[in-house]
């Protein structure tokens, strides 16, 4: 069964700009993915464990996953995911919306998906059986 629907509201955004020092621009879409850069994961990470305010936390693991979809090395890729994966799986009824996209349950072939999706299926599986 799909998640409900949920997205970043204009507060978070607002504030997560001024606290991570990125740019915010009105006519910005995605805003996480527009300007979180997978060289400065770490920060985001860290951010997010400080967080208290679940609207701030939800649109900084879009860009945390985003950022962890781009890092430049397998190797990376795999130290990054191993700590969202546990902050996923701590936070999944916060996150099972992203979580759900990721996880491309929906399309045919792998072609359509995410580095992340095979991940994000695992954890799906996981939180939903004998639900």
């Amino acid at each position: 069964m799909e998640p409900a629907f949920r997205c970043g509201t204009r507060k978070a955004i607002d504030e997560l700009s001024v606290e991570l020092n990125l740019p915010n621009e009105n006519w910005m879409q995605d805003w996480p993915i527009e300007v979180m850069v997978p060289s400065d994961i770490q920060i985001y990470i860290d951010h997010y464990d400080k967080l208290t305010d679940d609207d701030k936390k939800f649109v900084l693991m879009e860009g945390i996953l985003d950022t962890t979809e781009y890092q430049p090395t397998e190797e990376l890729f795999l130290k990054y995911w191993n700590i969202v994966r546990q902050i996923l799986n701590r936070d999944f009824a916060l996150h099972e919306y992203t979580i759900h996209t990721y996880a491309c349950l929906d399309l045919k072939t792998d072609k359509e998906c995410y580095k992340l999706t095979p991940c994000m299926q695992d954890i799906w599986t996981t939180k939903t059986t004998n639900r």
